[in-house]
């Protein structure tokens, strides 16, 4: 089980890496990061080819499907380090990035945090967040939840 959890992180967090390199904008910060360590993905030829195709993909697939996949990693890995326990003492690590994502999305539609709210971005903050959960329910053990 738990080789296949990392596999599973593993795989997302690549994958929305991969979406962000091959159809973003070149001036998000991961191509800075790239360019240190030499890599310039900008003139790869899988990328403008990915781009010529960018228009027939759907905007969410671009823009918010990266978040979800990157939220699904980390729940995923955070339930694989805590021995898929949730208790007080390792719900706040398990949920912290996720509800941190989901807040700041709810805060852009208020207009309490800066930035352009997504319903997509919040859907996929939450899909990222309750699938790992839900897929580990089998061996998922909720103990003493008193906070």
């Amino acid at each position: 089980m738990r080789t296949k959890v990392i596999l599973n992180s593993i795989i997302a967090l690549t994958t929305g890496t991969l979406i962000y390199l091959l159809f973003r904008v070149s001036t998000l910060k991961i191509f800075s990061w790239m360019n240190v360590f030499e890599i310039d993905f900008t003139n790869c030829k899988l990328r403008n080819f990915a781009l010529s195709y960018s228009t027939a993909l759907p905007q969410w697939f671009i823009f918010s499907l990266p978040d979800g996949l990157w939220t699904f990693s980390y729940v995923s890995i955070m339930l694989c380090i805590w021995d898929f326990k949730i208790n007080s003492k390792n719900i706040f690590w398990i949920t912290f990035i996720p509800l941190i994502a989901i807040i700041s999305e709810i805060g852009q539609k208020i207009g309490i945090v800066p930035g352009t709210y997504d319903h997509h971005d919040l859907f996929f903050y939450i899909i990222g967040f309750l699938t790992p959960i839900v897929f580990s329910t089998k061996t998922i053990k909720f103990l003493n939840y008193n906070l």
